[in-house]
């Protein structure tokens, strides 16, 4: 064969070969590439929002911070924006800007790296949704395949609309309308030319050119932006202008969920997750409104912090947070945080008798004597508490001058919960566990098991009614000792007081909660009797079968109280606790809607009303009095447990229970005098007087089965014209007690019971 002629079949095998090597090299590139049809059925991961009743956001739950908003739905300027920033010629090409790849790949090539992408809107879709994120030749091929396939199968508009719900711009937002909120706190429909041009130039570089972070940068990158706009003719010089000369003002939306109502949304979430899945509640924008009512929930928060930290201020002050030896003055000094209204950390700088003066971020602010003035007993002066270097935490208050003043504060070490609900309906209106969500994610009000102390003796009560007891009935408060099989040495309950009153009626045991009294009456009734009616009312934790049962020494969340107390609101009707109302999809479909439970009947409605007309009296006349002062008839009840460990009150009115805990999640005493009445009374008030506000006052119903009687105090009979003590009780029909016998004397107030041989036992 002639030489040439071998040259050229050489060269052609070559070629073949290449060729061939060149075409399976593509087909292992292209293999497996993803089919672009399923873009047509777009849904991507977006956020489950949760609604209070009245309509206030309460929290988001997402895998990625994003809500679908339909490009005709946008303003043009804010579409423009983009396309001027990505891809001007995006209406022009289909898929690929040919000298975009070229300027790119020349870069690339000089660099011996991908430095550049060149890529259009349609790659970009075909990368964030159909590809891996990687940075090589073979995924750019793949890109490009990708881009002029989704071309043929998809508008430029549906491109459009995948591309502004995709794209991460920064600080977890994903699409424009989650941007849009992060950064300036509004919808995408209403973003004004420069937030547009702001955001439009973030998917380059969204930590780069994080406005928040790097406003500097951000303002740079916005007027490139407003640059392209202006060279596309897309805007006139005198808009271009304008935008330019825009501030940032961002004023982005929080997810409210650690501010507004941390613990009930947190309760929301556990029960979204149990019932649809984590992925359910991360991806698939679920729409949950739930029974919380916002007014009610932020007068609760505020009542139970203020309520808290007045009692842990009561108890003295602690001590600074740290100490910098003078002149250090570290993060204080200028340079630090600047000084802003709210709590924050701050250095003594200077103390004399009528005040100090504290640094916060360079600036001197003036703590007078009167703002520390709980932390000077005895007329002691801030010299005498403060010293220069000193770090204390302090709240910062304008003036009505418009100048900063500082006033003492203490983080509390006390807790308390606090629960309202709607005891017609079991809707939970209102729910805080703690002081403070960030530091304790513990949902005092749910999970805390806590003593009930007296708080549980209106059941107990309720009981005894049912058994024919009435308010009227005599009961020896007198010494008393009992074996105790778990015990040594014999039990002697003892009241509060630590005296005893001889014959005691029922209600005024419950008005003035004596503690001797009731174990009688629950010694009478009988332990499993008691056990089992506690059960019926709603109590569903363990209880205690033994006669310290009487004085709360069961342990109960304040949920699961306030659930039992809202049948005596009711007239013996309880129904379970609940806190969502409705869900939906994400297309507004209805999964679930929750109507009131069914409620159960665990009273008679005279015995509830009984009840409830004693503990109004407790309010009125007994250790309740701290609750004095709502403007409507409300009934209530205290409890505090052994060395003032948990303070409770318990309080109704026919349409609101609720109730208020306070202790130390390690369960020390709370200290010498801290009982429910002046602990946690005071923050019932507070809350309940903002809850009323604007409603109609509603009477407590009286059943057909109840009458009224006016009672002799000391004798139990009915009251007559040399009565000297009295009051007017509400009776089962039947039970009203006669009046006093003619010539008999009065039942005797000795100090023990005479018919009880077993109170003798004080005498030897």
């Amino acid at each position: 064969m002639h030489i040439a002629a071998r040259v050229g079949l050489g060269l052609a095998v070559v070629a073949a070969l290449t060729a061939g090597l060149g075409v399976w090299a593509l087909h292992q590139v292209l293999s497996g590439l993803p089919p672009v049809a399923s873009l047509r059925h777009y849904r991507p991961p977006v956020v489950t929002t949760v609604w209070s009743r009245d309509g206030v956001l309460m929290a988001e739950f997402a895998e990625e911070r994003r809500k679908v908003v339909e490009v005709a739905d946008l303003p043009d300027h804010v579409v423009l924006a983009f396309l001027a920033a990505e891809d001007s010629k995006f209406f022009r090409h289909e898929g690929l800007d040919w000298r975009g790849i070229l300027r790119a790949a020349l870069a690339n090539v000089r660099e011996g790296r991908i430095v550049q992408g060149g890529s259009t809107i349609t790659q970009q879709v075909a990368k964030s949704l159909l590809l891996s994120p990687e940075r090589s030749f073979r995924r750019k091929i793949r890109e490009a395949v990708l881009a002029v396939r989704i071309e043929r199968n998809l508008t430029k508009p549906e491109i459009l609309r995948l591309y502004l719900n995709q794209i991460f711009l920064g600080h977890g937002a994903y699409g424009v309308e989650a941007a849009a909120e992060v950064y300036f706190g509004t919808s995408a429909r209403h973003l004004d030319l420069a937030q547009a041009a702001l955001l439009a130039g973030l998917p380059q570089a969204p930590s780069r050119y994080n406005p928040q972070q790097r406003p500097h940068l951000a303002l740079e990158r916005r007027q490139y932006v407003l640059n392209r706009l202006l060279e596309e003719g897309w805007v006139s010089p005198e808009e271009a202008e304008a935008a330019a000369a825009e501030p940032l003002a961002l004023s982005g939306a929080r997810n409210p969920y650690a501010t507004r109502s941390p613990h009930f949304s947190e309760q929301v979430r556990r029960l979204l997750e149990a019932r649809y899945g984590t992925a359910a509640l991360q991806r698939e924008g679920l729409r949950v409104v739930a029974s919380m009512d916002a007014r009610l929930q932020e007068a609760g928060q505020r009542a139970l912090r203020q309520g808290i930290e007045a009692l842990d201020r009561s108890r003295g002050y602690r001590g600074p947070f740290d100490r910098l030896e003078p002149p250090a003055e570290g993060p204080f000094a200028e340079g630090g945080a600047p000084a802003a209204p709210g709590r924050t950390l701050a250095l003594v700088r200077r103390v004399n008798p009528s005040g100090a003066t504290v640094l916060v971020g360079g600036e001197e602010i003036p703590l007078p004597a009167d703002a520390m003035s709980w932390a000077l007993p005895r007329g002691r002066t801030p010299p005498e508490v403060l010293r220069p270097g000193d770090v204390v935490l302090c709240d910062l208050e304008v003036s009505a001058h418009g100048a900063l003043s500082a006033r003492l504060a203490q983080e509390p070490e006390v807790d308390g919960a606090l629960v309202a609900l709607d005891p017609r309906t079991g809707e939970v209106l209102a729910c805080i566990g703690g002081y403070d969500f960030s530091k304790s994610q513990f949902n005092r009000a749910l999970q805390a098991q806590r003593q009930a102390g007296s708080a549980i003796k209106p059941l107990i009560y309720a009981a005894a009614v049912e058994r024919g007891f009435g308010p009227s009935t005599l009961v020896y408060d007198a010494p008393v000792v009992y074996d105790s099989p778990d015990r040594e040495d014999k039990w002697k309950p003892r009241n509060y007081t630590e005296a005893f009153y001889g014959a005691t009626t029922l209600r005024e045991a419950l008005v003035h909660s004596r503690n001797v009294v009731t174990v009688k009456v629950l010694r009478d009734i009988g332990v499993p009797y008691a056990v089992s009616f506690l059960q019926r009312l709603g109590i569903r934790s363990p209880i205690s079968p033994d006669l310290s049962l009487a004085l709360g020494a069961s342990t109960v969340t304040p949920l699961e109280l306030a659930s039992v107390y809202g049948a005596f609101a009711t007239g013996g009707i309880r129904r379970e606790p609940t806190f969502l109302l409705r869900v939906e999809d994400r297309d507004g479909t209805p999964l679930e809607s929750f109507s009131p439970p069914e409620g159960e009947r665990t009273l008679r409605p005279e015995t509830a009303y009984v009840l409830t007309h004693m503990m109004q009296a407790v309010i009125q006349e007994g250790t309740g009095r701290q609750a004095r002062g709502l403007p409507r008839p409300a009934a209530g009840k205290t409890g505090t447990t052994n060395d003032n460990r948990d303070a409770w009150f318990l309080g109704y009115t026919p349409d609101l229970v609720t109730a208020v805990w306070i202790g130390y999640d390690d369960s020390r005493s709370l200290g010498r005098g801290e009982t429910g009445g002046r602990a946690a009374a005071p923050i019932w008030l507070d809350f309940m007087r903002a809850a009323v506000a604007g409603r109609a006052p509603a009477e407590f119903g009286v059943p057909e089965g109840v009458e009224f009687a006016r009672v002799d105090a000391e004798t139990g009979f009915l009251a007559g014209p040399s009565t000297s003590k009295s009051f007017t009780a509400a009776f089962v029909r039947g039970s009203v007690p006669p009046p006093p016998p003619r010539g008999e004397a009065a039942p005797s107030s000795l100090p023990f019971d005479p018919s009880d041989p077993r109170s003798l036992d004080v005498l030897r």
